[in-house]
């Protein structure tokens, strides 16, 4: 029962904070992550850590669903047109940024245990915050479609960054097995949401109702969670490849359809997420990771920025990618604490890693908002 109070706080506030916070003219997702802080088990305790953890299965379906909806936002027609750039540009600022953070932290004296995985898990980009800013204001043109394609292609990289630096750090642990479980993950990602994709697709041919495509989406969702669970790898990526699938293998009647359907039921979602991530950020923690955080938190944003700068200039992008894109690109919430999670148990400080990183997500998320934007709007496609 009090779970479904919290529930009922969580939609609540978020609704009234949400409007509140547009008459500053600051986007809805900024206000579902304030909301969460002030009703959360730190401040007013509408929603304890109790209600938190119980609904954590919900924030790995949202994530999932989150993952597929930026899936379907790249549509090969627009990638082609791209061409490579997405790609180099991901892969520049990935590696840039796991330099800057790895190497800031060995110098403010962390080992570099701690410090390769802060720096691999710094690579990661988090669609959520990006896409909700996508769909709020509107947002359409070549800045937007680089911005969506550049985050997935982050994630794919982070992957395999991050199985690297994990295998490195480990004791007796080969460079070729580094190699071949991010890669494995990969492939099977590719299996799982390829497969899944093109089910929803094909059984969407034969659905009209809502409530019937509304089913086969949550048990496409579920079906990918629980795959995933079952051979240990991330949902994260097969949503994306799935939502990716979907959108490419049918016509636009299938696939508005079931985007139509999806836009109607993505709001609580995605609102229950960002109150929940709100709600889980512990500023208690704060003056001990003060110095750590601090350098992530900046060499982070340099890693990106001059990343993007790299790869553009190499691209020869416009002149909005090249000065702005880097900035959209530092939301973090979902796969960093995950990936997080999972280096925790296999290093001694791994509490030390999980502060930084969640505590770093919940700033990242309510400073990019407002810099998405205003980067949007400096390329005139709000």
């Amino acid at each position: 029962m009090e779970v479904l109070v919290s529930i009922a706080a969580i939609l609540f506030f978020g609704i009234i904070c949400g409007k509140l916070i547009k008459l500053f003219k600051l986007p809805e997702v900024t206000g579902y992550l304030l909301t969460g802080l002030l009703i959360g088990p730190y401040v007013l305790n509408l929603v304890s850590l109790d209600d938190i953890y119980i609904l954590e299965p919900f924030t790995t379906i949202a994530l999932t669903f989150i993952s597929f909806l930026v899936g379907a936002e790249l549509k090969w027609k627009y990638v082609k047109r791209l061409g490579s750039k997405p790609f180099v540009i991901g892969i520049t600022t990935s590696i840039c940024a796991l330099i800057l953070v790895t190497v800031g932290c060995i110098l403010i004296g962390y080992d570099f245990k701690i410090s390769l995985l802060l720096g691999a898990i710094a690579t990661s980009a988090a669609p959520a915050s990006v896409l909700m800013i996508v769909k709020e204001y509107k947002a359409n043109g070549d800045f937007t479609k680089t911005m969506l394609s550049v985050i997935a292609i982050s994630d794919i990289v982070s992957v395999i960054l991050f199985g690297i630096s994990l295998a490195l750090v480990k004791d007796n642990s080969s460079i070729l097995l580094s190699l071949i479980e991010p890669l494995k993950e990969i492939i099977l990602s590719l299996l799982i949401g390829g497969v899944l994709g093109y089910t929803i697709g094909y059984l969407s041919r034969f659905l009209n109702k809502h409530g019937d495509i509304i089913t086969l989406i949550i048990v496409a969702i579920f079906a990918d969670i629980l795959v995933c669970h079952l051979i240990g790898i991330s949902q994260l990526l097969s949503a994306m490849i799935m939502g990716i699938t979907f959108i490419n293998s049918f016509n636009n009647h299938i696939t508005d359809k079931v985007l139509d359907v999806i836009d109607d039921i993505s709001t609580p979602i995605l609102m229950i997420f960002f109150v929940l991530s709100g709600a889980s950020f512990d500023f208690i923690t704060l003056p001990s990771i003060w110095l750590i955080g601090l350098t992530y938190i900046i060499l982070r944003i340099g890693g990106k920025v001059i990343g993007n700068f790299i790869g553009s200039k190499i691209m020869k992008e416009t002149k909005n990618i090249t000065k702005y894109l880097g900035f959209t690109l530092l939301f973090q919430t979902g796969i960093a604490i995950g990936l997080a999670t999972l280096a925790s148990t296999v290093i001694g400080n791994g509490e030390l890693l999980i502060a930084v990183v969640v505590a770093s997500s919940f700033i990242f998320d309510v400073i990019c908002p407002l810099l998405t934007k205003y980067v949007l709007k400096k390329s005139k496609e709000i």
